[in-house]
């Protein structure tokens, strides 16, 4: 009677461990990593790197805040890195106030100005770039769910429009020249706090509200579990596969804008490979790449689980190969804890 007693207790503590490390796994690893860098490097809590990985950290939040609304419905948007280009391309064209123009010899070449004279009024023309993206986002939405051509697909064909087509337009050259203002997005601070952690923590802010308290983010995590329960439940499961890719794209052209502040110019060969960086913090937060599972919360400590590694090796002064291996190394890992334990907490 003692020994199944004990049986029993083993089991529900087995199961109860189980269930704190699935919860609070991703923090403890996260403390871990802090307290690991600090041990390395005796700069890792000064004050200007602290402010170097919340900024570098911002810009792959930022992407992984999109991409976690698409991999919520089971989709992928690998064409984000080729909008940030694009849209910094985009933006920095309607701050010249002109264009590039088909010449005789069949070039396209840059009118210059003494002066810069945007299009629109300030608001406007960031207002624009947003749309811009939120246009393309929605349209690979719209033809993964319309023609039933699953996203990867899709948003590979877009990624590789968008860069040729922002590369074409410019000749592969950057577009130099951007008011104080616009760098102010990407270097500024606000009470010691950079400018772009701000920005990342106030767009996670409404990303958590509108999935975890509004109706629409509950329809989203419906629809990413079971499209036809949802459709019998009378949502339209229309309006939430296409709708994250709205986000995607608009969060994807926000990092364009501020990263033509940080550049000082637009260039449409930025961020290549960033829609991998922003996949692999979504999936290392605990979002099911089958949809109908995970949080924002997550992504961010996935975020920051990824900063503080590549953080690590850069005051290290490791170099940049070795930790794209890492980067793989870290996908894959994710991917068989999440795997295991989800075996676990159905056993």
């Amino acid at each position: 009677m003692g020994s199944l007693l004990y049986n029993q207790y083993e089991g529900y503590m087995r199961e109860k461990f189980v269930h704190l490390l699935s919860d609070y796994g991703l923090y403890l690893v996260l403390l871990i990593l802090v307290v690991i860098s600090a041990l390395l490097s005796p700069l890792f809590f000064s004050y200007r790197n602290i402010s170097n990985l919340l900024t570098q950290s911002s810009f792959t939040g930022l992407l992984a805040l999109g991409m976690t609304f698409v991999i919520l419905t089971g989709g992928i948007d690998l064409s984000v890195g080729s909008i940030v280009g694009f849209a910094s391309i985009l933006y920095a064209t309607l701050l010249h106030g002109s264009i590039f123009t088909f010449m005789p010899e069949t070039i396209f070449i840059y009118k210059a100005a003494p002066e810069l004279t945007p299009v629109f009024p300030l608001a406007v023309n960031f207002l624009f770039v947003l749309f811009i993206g939120a246009v393309v986002g929605s349209i690979s939405g719209s033809i993964s769910y319309k023609i039933g051509i699953h996203s990867f697909i899709v948003t590979l064909s877009i990624m590789i429009f968008i860069r040729g087509l922002a590369i074409s337009y410019t000749h592969g050259q950057p577009l130099f020249g951007v008011p104080d203002y616009v760098s102010f997005l990407a270097y500024g601070t606000l009470f010691y706090i950079p400018m772009p952690a701000i920005i990342w923590i106030f767009a996670s802010a409404i990303s958590i509200i509108l999935l975890k308290y509004m109706r629409f983010g509950r329809r989203i995590y419906a629809v990413g579990g079971d499209e036809e329960a949802a459709r019998l439940s009378g949502i339209n499961p229309a309006i939430y596969r296409i709708s994250p890719f709205l986000f995607s794209g608009v969060f994807a052209s926000l990092v364009g804008i501020m990263m033509c502040g940080r550049m000082a110019c637009g260039d449409p060969k930025i961020a290549q490979g960033w829609e991998l960086d922003a996949i692999a913090a979504v999936v290392i937060g605990g979002t099911s790449l089958f949809g109908g599972k995970g949080s924002i919360g997550g992504t961010i400590v996935g975020v920051l689980i990824m900063g503080l590694i590549i953080n690590i090796m850069n005051l290290l002064e490791i170099s940049t190969y070795p930790q794209q291996m890492v980067k793989g190394v870290i996908i894959v890992t994710a991917l068989a804890l999440q795997n295991i334990l989800a075996k676990r907490s159905y056993a």
